[in-house]
């Protein structure tokens, strides 16, 4: 008799076990699985500075170049993924430049970079 009780339940703290690993493995899948289809749209201002600035994201290089700014130091862009990102801007002759550190979620984001001279 004690064989059978004991063998219960043990076979009822396993199922239990089991039933909680399975249940967290789920519930640990959807929150570790982030979604990366989400973008925001970032609204960019040179808050110190009237000129055209050339526009980078994350590194200053050819292939992150957002864009470039109109002549008041103002531009949109559209589809920018979520989380931190850096946003440089730089004169194309490198005489004015700032960079701005900044989470980006979805819908509208303000980002404003002030510049400063170089040499």
């Amino acid at each position: 008799m004690k064989k059978s009780s004991l063998f219960k339940k043990s076979v009822l703290i396993i199922s239990l076990a089991l039933i909680l690993v399975i249940l967290g493995l789920f519930v640990g899948c959807t929150i570790i699985i982030p979604d990366t289809d989400q973008t925001g749209t970032v609204y960019l201002v040179i808050t110190n500075h009237d000129w055209y600035f050339n526009i980078y994201l994350d590194s200053v290089s050819y292939s992150n170049k957002l864009g470039t700014t109109d002549v008041y130091g103002e531009d949109t862009f559209y589809n920018v993924p979520t989380g931190y990102h850096t946003f440089y801007a730089e004169t194309d002759d490198g005489y004015y430049s700032g960079q701005k550190t900044q989470s980006i979620h979805t819908g509208p984001n303000y980002v404003n970079i002030q510049v400063y001279y170089n040499y």
